[in-house]
């Protein structure tokens, strides 16, 4: 791996760096940042290192924003034409070994923590064990492992397909048992997907079903993320204890605002929905023609989200069909800019509002004392223009330099 692990008998010092002050929406200029043992031990205008040894970095007067977070991600798949099909015929070991180059290739661009919401055979939970375990280095990554759908229904390649209850609850202790982060159910349909139950009004899980997932999983504070298009089957997730909606394309006014209530996450993802309605020949054709509806309310949807105070959260459907071989992040932070979402609130949703879905917030999300220092080196202000996030210097995650 590219740069050196910073140990306790080592410092890094940063000098003149602009910090990115996402929670204040501030920039504070010309700071120096100490980082010792992978952490943020000092922050100001004027420091020198507290060891014999340090290692100075010069920030040339960039910008410095926090590691990124990707919070809906399959890195088992390829984004080609039919990532499913592609698969199934690598099988499960070529999978693992694909979800990992995919999650390094993420670390590289500054998105250090990433959230996989469907593998086959829970590959991504294994995949985050030997992360956590020291096996092999790479981002913070947290995995759902298999979608919970309904007999044919959506992510029933990659899920346990129930039905009632008893199934239900019997898919969450398996989850459970098999050391899943969060649990992602399909509360609806989706564009991607040809089964019998893949209309696009379809509403898949049962409130009842969706209950007892949400209920037992609350026995261990999991949360629950949910697949969810269709305005009832959004509906049946907010009322149902779901903690995290991703996609929401119909979500009205009236449920945006039942969402801000609650406190429920939202999670747009609305670059793969134009990248899906492309017509480009392999796509399955009903993915195509399904997917061009999503993207013609998609926006007024995220827009409803943002207007009832929603709290949101970046993520990208990255490596789903005709969604390409590298990370999205960057990409959906410039259109969610686009849509019409303040800079700084686009930098939120892909850093500290990320952090506090996934529960690392107390490591993560900021640039502040004591935290990981997971460092993203821009070489102009993000908050003036969000373009900005593409002209990256250096990636910096926990002490140890990944990219620069």
């Amino acid at each position: 791996m590219e740069g050196e692990i910073m140990n306790g008998n080592k410092e890094t010092l940063i000098k003149n760096v602009n910090l990115v002050d996402v929670r204040e929406a501030a920039i504070k200029e010309k700071q120096n940042i100490l980082i010792s043992d992978g952490k943020i031990i000092d922050i100001g205008p004027s420091l020198s290192g507290t060891k014999t040894e340090v290692h100075v970095i010069d920030g040339n007067d960039n910008f410095l924003i926090p590691g990124m977070a990707d919070l809906h991600v399959h890195l088992n798949w390829n984004g080609g034409i039919d990532p499913k099909s592609t698969l199934a015929k690598e099988g499960p070991k070529i999978g693992i070994i694909r979800a990992y180059k995919n999650a390094m290739d993420h670390l590289k661009i500054g998105v250090t923590s990433l959230l996989d919401v469907g593998s086959v055979d829970d590959l991504a939970i294994d995949l985050a064990a030997a992360i956590r375990q020291g096996v092999i280095f790479g981002p913070e990554l947290y995995a759902t492992g298999r979608i919970i759908c309904i007999i044919g229904g959506h992510g029933a390649g990659l899920g346990y397909e129930i039905s009632g209850k008893d199934d239900a609850l019997r898919a969450t202790r398996n989850l459970i048992k098999n050391g899943a982060d969060l649990l992602k159910i399909s509360a609806t349909s989706g564009a991607y997907g040809s089964y019998g139950a893949e209309k696009l009004e379809s509403i898949q899980l049962d409130p009842e079903e969706i209950k007892t997932i949400t209920s037992e999983a609350s026995k261990y504070k999991i949360k629950v993320t949910a697949h969810a298009l269709n305005l009832e089957g959004i509906k049946n997730c907010v009322e149902n204890g779901v903690e995290v909606i991703h996609h929401g394309a119909f979500m009205d006014k009236d449920t945006a605002r039942r969402m801000a209530q609650k406190g429920i996450v939202y999670v747009p993802t609305l670059l793969v929905y134009k990248k899906l309605a492309e017509d480009v020949p392999g796509v399955m054709p009903e993915a195509i023609k399904k997917a061009k509806e999503v993207a013609k309310h998609h926006k007024e949807a995220f827009l409803n989200a943002i207007d009832a105070g929603v709290k949101i959260a970046g993520g990208t459907d990255a490596y789903s069909p005709n969604f390409g071989d590298i990370p999205r992040l960057i990409d959906e932070a410039i259109l969610m800019s686009e849509y019409g979402m303040a800079n700084i609130d686009v930098l939120r949703s892909i850093t500290i509002n990320a952090a506090k879905v996934l529960g690392n917030e107390n490591r993560t999300g900021t640039l502040e004392v004591g935290k990981d220092a997971n460092l993203v080196f821009l070489k102009n202000d993000p908050i003036k223009d969000i373009r900005n996030l593409t002209q990256q210097r250096q990636v910096i995650f926990r002490g140890r330099e990944v990219y620069g």
